[in-house]
């Protein structure tokens, strides 16, 4: 059983069983996977759960995240496998463009399938006599794949000055006709920053000052889409919008404990359902968030299975013996090494250091104590993936959320929809926001 995401969706409903939900669990994902071993987290895993794991086929263990339980298993798993399944949400699936992808120098298929996609909606929903500002512009692929296929003007707007001049140099050599309809600037965008975008619009672009704006943006990282929500709803000229949000870990922390966040919650109605239960919100939550999604745990082999445990293991095993001002680095000459130390270099200091007798006396005290540490650490990630829908849910419905609220407050009228491009496995983040201001002619 999922839920529908429509115009009839219950946030307040879908919030407050999912906060309690995951407040309930989040022993699963609160620390950092390089710190579950010291914290003892694997000690957490009920141990009719792990009899459940071990008894589970690989093709089993690749199902779990998407839905499959076995009525063998014990009542305590299948509870908690059912309650998450039930929180799962369909969204609509944004098939795939049949336009022609084909290659683009240094871009691989991931990025080139969100590209062509990303240009498939945005020509759907965008108008020829409309401004896209492209937000987080990076190397300007989506700029000049919207100019090149479909004739767009094109603002490309980022943070990185380098970043700029190679968007132009790349631009100059690959794409010399686009230099009138697709330009780039330098700017750090924030919520005021449209009259500034205005201006370097008309100045660089020609169009008048009464132009209408669409405001895109594939990989949005952190706070931009939230910038960019926000830039949609203050400003008439800003019509449109169809942007992908990323990288939810790196919000602004409004505290040192990452606690508390600038972005998250948005809504009243989020906020209210977190203020019910124990906070988990953090980094991990976040983190979680933008992990790996259902579909590609779905076709990992025993063998990869059994390689990811390991590491995993080994490397929150080194960072429970560290001592204090002590940090590690993967050793990369030597990470096959039998030897778990071998594999990673001790510093202090910012200087390179052996590992001593006592880091290795830790060692062989929490292996006695697991074991098993690697299958565990691979359960655990099991539960994770199980759980990671259910983060990034939360963190993109807590916006749609805000979005409509916000709208209606300032009398507008808004179509607004959370759209899931066909293939997560290629691109895990694959959600895209769109949303049209509707105007009475």
């Amino acid at each position: 059983m999922t839920v529908k995401f429509n115009s009839e969706f219950n946030f307040v409903t879908y919030f407050n069983e999912s906060a309690a939900f995951l407040s309930q669990h989040s022993w699963i994902f609160e620390q950092s996977n390089t710190k579950f071993v010291q914290n003892g987290i694997l000690d957490r895993i009920p141990a009719e759960w792990i009899a459940d794991f071990q008894s589970a086929s690989n093709h089993e263990f690749n199902k779990i995240p998407l839905g499959y339980l076995n009525e063998n298993w014990s009542n305590s798993f299948r509870q908690f496998l059912n309650s998450c399944f039930d929180l799962y949400v369909n969204y609509e699936l944004l098939i795939g463009s049949k336009e022609t992808q084909g290659t683009v120098k240094g871009v691989g298929p991931k990025k080139m399938h969100e590209i062509s996609n990303l240009t498939a909606l945005i020509k759907d929903v965008c108008s020829q006599d409309e401004i896209l500002l492209d937000f987080g512009s990076g190397l300007g692929y989506l700029s000049q794949n919207l100019n090149q296929k479909h004739d767009f003007k094109v603002l490309g707007i980022e943070g990185d000055e380098y970043r700029v001049q190679t968007s132009i140099q790349r631009q100059q050599q690959l794409f010399p006709n686009s230099t009138n309809k697709v330009k780039f600037v330098q700017h750090f965008i924030e919520t005021d920053s449209f009259e500034c975008i205005q201006q370097t619009a008309v100045a660089k672009l020609g169009n008048s000052i009464d132009q209408n704006y669409a405001i895109i943006g594939l990989h949005a990282c952190a706070d931009l889409s939230i910038t960019a929500i926000k830039m949609f709803l203050a400003h008439k000229p800003v019509t449109k919008l169809v942007i992908m949000p990323c990288c939810y870990h790196k919000l602004k922390p409004e505290n040192e404990e990452c606690t508390s966040f600038s972005n998250i919650p948005l809504s009243d109605q989020f906020r209210d359902a977190l203020a019910q239960v124990p906070n988990f919100l953090g980094r991990p939550f976040l983190r979680l968030g933008c992990q790996q999604t259902s579909a590609r745990w779905a076709n990992l082999t025993e063998h990869e299975h059994a390689t990811h445990g390991k590491a995993m293991f080994a490397r929150s095993l080194v960072e429970a013996i560290l001592n204090q001002g002590e940090t590690v680095t993967m050793n990369k000459t030597n990470r096959n090494s039998r030897d778990v130390l071998e594999r990673f270099t001790v510093q202090r200091e910012r200087q390179d250091w052996s590992w001593s007798d006592e880091h290795r006396g830790k060692l062989k005290i929490w292996m006695e104590k697991y074991p098993q540490g690697s299958e565990l650490a691979e359960y655990l990630t099991c539960l994770q993936t199980c759980l990671q829908s259910l983060c990034e849910n939360l963190i993109l419905l807590d916006r749609m959320c805000f979005l409509k609220a916000e709208s209606s407050k300032r009398d507008l009228t808004i179509l607004a929809d959370l759209i899931k491009l066909s293939n997560d496995h290629l691109s895990p983040r694959c959600f895209v926001i769109v949303a049209e201001k509707i105007t009475n002619q």
